[in-house]
């Protein structure tokens, strides 16, 4: 049976070291070919989230009317999070899920590493990095390949890598790598322009603004580059974490602070200059059911909008931050590995459990709740299904799932409109550009839907 890859975890002397060889701990639910001794049981499984707090429509919202904000021209999806904040609008688009076009992006996920990385698409053409750190770029209307660049240490035996991702900015792309080291390098062509040699693998995808790029290495070390050079400028420790989800988390940059999040469930307010620490938060949340529960990592991205930060985390708790302070606006029990998609006055989140919730960004209420697909037998309760997005495209939800599904949802009331195929299991999520929703499957197909 395939493996839940989202709730996969990564050793510790696999987060912490550069090793060649990547191994997961075990897989959550029906997952792969080995257990860990503490999974939860397919059938019968209850939430992570404590089974007396149910997530349930709140009736003091019924009268309000969810208005969804007209859709934006939308070229490029140029940082993992489709802008530097994280916060992409309702793009433009019909969202009636037919397939557009596919192509082959490279290397998928084997018996030593699983795809984590999210393509990002600039000037036409979209970037990937495979599962052999390597990198491709094709021409984002049609597929056909332009470049391809094979990313390796230059003194190293190792053959196997896991993590890193990409961005692009001002004609480079610059990819952190699970070797340890930064590249940028020309969007043209592919070619070198500068490598930043670590010690530490990067799990994280770069974000790259103001004229600097920041990653997160495995060992949670926020690292500043300036991006003309690769120089250094400052990093920021945060507490190191052996275990978290496969995954490729980027930080968020609003103005003059970066917002990081870390596998122990902390979330960091730095200043960008110099990467003072202005507040801090813990997203994780006691009396979790199993050990498993008890991660505490923060896979998706924060998103930064209207001075607020939101965010969740795989142990159970999706915030509110107030960017300046620090102060949480308001916090709810809802365990999460994605991006909460913010559009107008909702914020828009899966649970590990497949509930697509919408919650009021001022008080975090929640307008409604629907259940996705959770098995791959409903009847029977097997096989779990693991859900990856939203994003909002032509004012529906984008979702897609381990089984190839893709869905669109209006948000007005969670009612699921369209439906659409990749052809097998999808963990990366969606990103979109120019009308078009581009999904990367498991085993590296890219398939563009309209």
């Amino acid at each position: 049976m395939r493996p839940l890859r989202p709730i996969a975890l990564v050793a510790a002397a696999v987060a912490l070291s550069a090793c060649s060889t990547v191994q997961r701990v075990g897989h959550l639910f029906d997952g792969g070919n080995a257990t860990p001794h503490n999974a939860v049981p397919q059938e019968g499984r209850v939430s992570i989230l404590a089974s007396d707090q149910a997530l349930v429509a709140d009736p003091a919202l019924a009268s309000r009317t969810i208005a969804v904000p007209a859709a934006t021209d939308l070229p490029n999806w140029s940082q993992p999070g489709g802008n530097e904040t994280n916060s992409p609008p309702n793009a433009g688009g019909s969202a009636t899920l037919q397939q557009a076009w596919r192509a082959n992006l490279g290397g998928g996920t084997n018996g030593h590493v699983a795809l984590s990385s999210v393509p990002v698409i600039a000037q036409g053409r979209l970037f990937f990095l495979d599962a052999n750190q390597r990198v491709t770029a094709v021409d984002a209307s049609n597929g056909h390949r332009t470049w391809s660049v094979a990313l390796h240490p230059q003194h190293s035996r190792d053959h196997f890598a896991q993590g890193g991702g990409l961005a692009v900015s001002e004609g480079r792309v610059y990819v952190t790598t699970g070797y340890g080291f930064v590249v940028a390098l020309d969007a043209s062509n592919g070619h070198e322009v500068w490598r930043a040699d670590g010690s530490t693998p990067y799990q994280s995808s770069p974000t790259v603004a103001g004229g600097r790029v920041y990653a997160i290495t495995n060992d949670s070390t926020l690292i500043a580059m300036d991006a003309s050079t690769g120089e250094v400028q400052w990093n920021f420790q945060a507490i190191a974490e052996p275990a978290r989800i496969v995954a490729s988390p980027s930080v968020a940059v609003a103005g003059e602070t970066v917002i990081a999040p870390f596998a122990s469930g902390e979330l960091s307010a730095v200043v960008s200059a110099n990467g003072r620490r202005l507040w801090g938060d813990s997203l994780s949340r006691p009396g979790a059911l199993t050990s498993l529960s008890a991660i505490n990592d923060i896979p998706g991205r924060p998103v930064v909008t209207g001075g607020v930060v939101y965010a969740a985390s795989h142990s159970g708790v999706l915030v509110a931050i107030n960017l300046n302070t620090g102060q949480r606006v308001w916090a709810k029990p809802f365990a999460s590995t994605q991006t909460p998609c913010v559009i107008g006055d909702v914020v828009y989140a899966v649970s590990v459990d497949g509930e697509l919730a919408a919650f009021d960004r001022a008080t975090g209420g929640v307008f409604w709740v629907k259940q996705l697909r959770r098995y791959r037998n409903e009847e029977q309760h097997k096989g779990r299904v693991a859900w990856v997005g939203p994003i909002m495209v032509g004012g529906r939800l984008v979702l897609a799932n381990s089984e190839g599904e893709v869905v669109g949802v209006t948000p007005e009331n969670g009612e699921v409109v369209a439906h659409g195929q990749t052809g097998h299991a999808v963990f990366i999520p969606p990103v979109t550009a120019n009308g078009m929703i581009y999904l990367v499957t498991d085993n590296a197909q890219l398939v563009v839907l309209r």
